[in-house]
C-alpha cells in the first residue's frame, strides 16, 4: 500500500465506525432514559402509527370508564330513593289494613293523616331526586323547556241576572314556573265579577294548593282580571267566571281568552338516556338508561287526598290501591336493578379492554431495558475504542516524515 498524506483511509474508516457507534450509544441512552423503544416516528414508522392509535383508544376507554362509573352511581342513587318510596308504600299498606278493621274506626283520622304525609313525602322524593341536574324519578326531562300553554273559552252573558265565563288552560303536563294568565273580557266593566277553579290546582311536589270550586280572584268591576297561580300540574285547568250582580245587556254573546307566557315547565322524557360507555360513536358502545318511569303518587295510583282512610270501607278499597302501587313500583324498580347489573358488566369489560390495549401498546413502544443496557455498554466500549483507533490512524500519517531524514 502506498504512503500518502492527502488521504488517510485508515482515519476515515475509523471515523465512520466511531460515528456509527456514537449514534448507537446515543439511541440506547435515549431509550434507557425514556423507557420507550419508540421515541419518534423515525425509530419505527409503522410501530409509531399503530401504538399512537392504540394509545388514543386507551384514553377514550378510560373516559368511558368514568362515564360508566358515574352512570352506575346515578342508577344506584335512583334505586336508593325508590327503596325509600317502597318502604313508605309498604307502611301505607299497613295503615290501610288497620283502617279496614272495625277496632280501629276511632283512629281512622290519625291513620289517614299519616298516609297523606307519607304520600306527600313520596312526591317530594320523586320530584326532588336528581343527579347533577338530571331528574331520576319523576319522568321529567330537566333539559327541556316545555311549550307555551294556550287557552281559549267562550263567555256568555246571562242577561240582567249576571254573567258566566269559562276558560280552559292546556299545556305541558307539568308546570314548574310561575305563570300569569289574563282573562280578557270584551264586555263592559264588571262583566266578570269573580273567578273560581273548576279543578284542583296542585303543586309539583303533590301539595294541593286549593280544591275545586275555591275562588281564585275577586274581580268585581274589572274588565281584564289576571290569574297568577304559582304552579300547575295536570293536562288542563279550568277557570270560570261565575254569575255576578252587575247587570248587562241581555242576550249578548262575547268571548274571552286566557294567555300565558312561554317556557312553562318541562316535558316528559322522550326516550331513554344514552350513556357513552365505549370508544366509538355507535349504539354498541352506548347503554340506554330508562328514566321515563315516574314514582309520584299520581303515577303510582295513590291519591294523596284526605279522607281515603276515613272509614273502614274506604280503607278496604285503599288496600287494593296500595297493592297496585307496590306492584307497579317493583316492576319499574326491577328495570333499575337490571340496568345496574348491565353497567357492572360494562365496567368490567372496559377494565379488561384497557388492560389489553395497554399491553398491546407496551409490546410495541416500551424498551427492553436489559437489551438496551447491553447495547449501550457495547456501543460505549466501541466509541472509546474507535476514538483511540482514530488517534492511532492520524498518528500513522506522520510516518511519512521519516522519509525526509
Amino acid at each position: 500500500m502506498a504512503l500518502t498524506v492527502q488521504t488517510n483511509n485508515a482515519a476515515i474508516t475509523a471515523l465512520k465506525h466511531l460515528n456509527n457507534n456514537n449514534i448507537s450509544m446515543n439511541r440506547a441512552l435515549e431509550r434507557l432514559s425514556s423507557g420507550f423503544r419508540i421515541n419518534s416516528a423515525a425509530d419505527d414508522a409503522s410501530g409509531y402509527a399503530i401504538s399512537t392509535k392504540l394509545n388514543a383508544q386507551g384514553e377514550r376507554l378510560k373516559a368511558a370508564v368514568q362515564n360508566g362509573t358515574q352512570a352506575t352511581a346515578m342508577v344506584k342513587m335512583a334505586d336508593a330513593a325508590v327503596n325509600e318510596i317502597q318502604n313508605m308504600i309498604v307502611r301505607i299498606q299497613s295503615l290501610a289494613i288497620q283502617g279496614a278493621s272495625a277496632n280501629n274506626v276511632a283512629e281512622a283520622g290519625k291513620l289517614d293523616a299519616e298516609r297523606v304525609k307519607l304520600e306527600g313525602q313520596i312526591n317530594k322524593i320523586a320530584n326532588g331526586t336528581n343527579y347533577n341536574g338530571v331528574n331520576l324519578l319523576n319522568g321529567i326531562d330537566s333539559a327541556s323547556t316545555g311549550t307555551a300553554a294556550t287557552a281559549a273559552g267562550a263567555v256568555t252573558q246571562a242577561g240582567a241576572t249576571g254573567t258566566h265565563a269559562q276558560v280552559t288552560i292546556t299545556g305541558t303536563p307539568l308546570f314548574t314556573e310561575a305563570a300569569s294568565f289574563t282573562v280578557t273580557n270584551a264586555a263592559t266593566t264588571g262583566f266578570i265579577t269573580s273567578v273560581v277553579s273548576d279543578t284542583a290546582l296542585t303543586l309539583a311536589d303533590g301539595t294541593v294548593l286549593f280544591a275545586a270550586g275555591v275562588e281564585l280572584l275577586s274581580a268585581a268591576d274589572v274588565a281584564t282580571p289576571t290569574l297568577t297561580p304559582t304552579a300547575i300540574v295536570g293536562t288542563g285547568l279550568t277557570f270560570s267566571a261565575v254569575a255576578g250582580t252587575t247587570t248587562s245587556a241581555a242576550g249578548t254573546a262575547t268571548s274571552a281568552a286566557a294567555t300565558g307566557g312561554t317556557d312553562f315547565g318541562q316535558a316528559a322524557y322522550a326516550g331513554s338516556l344514552n350513556f357513552q360507555v365505549g370508544d366509538a360513536n355507535t349504539t354498541d358502545h352506548q347503554v340506554a338508561v330508562n328514566l321515563q318511569n315516574s314514582y309520584t303518587t299520581t303515577s303510582l295510583g295513590l291519591t294523596n287526598v284526605l279522607g281515603d282512610l276515613a272509614t273502614a270501607a274506604a280503607s278496604a278499597l285503599y288496600i287494593d290501591t296500595a297493592i297496585a302501587a307496590i306492584d307497579k313500583l317493583t316492576i319499574q324498580r326491577a328495570d333499575l336493578g337490571a340496568t345496574q347489573n348491565q353497567l357492572s358488566f360494562v365496567n368490567s369489560n372496559l377494565a379488561t379492554a384497557i388492560e389489553q390495549v395497554s399491553s398491546a401498546v407496551s409490546s410495541i413502544r416500551d424498551a427492553d431495558m436489559a437489551a438496551e443496557m447491553t447495547n449501550f455498554t457495547k456501543s460505549q466500549i466501541l466509541v472509546q475504542a474507535g476514538t483511540s483507533m482514530l488517534a492511532q490512524a492520524n498518528q500513522a500519517s506522520q510516518n511519512v516524515l521519516s522519509l525526509f531524514r
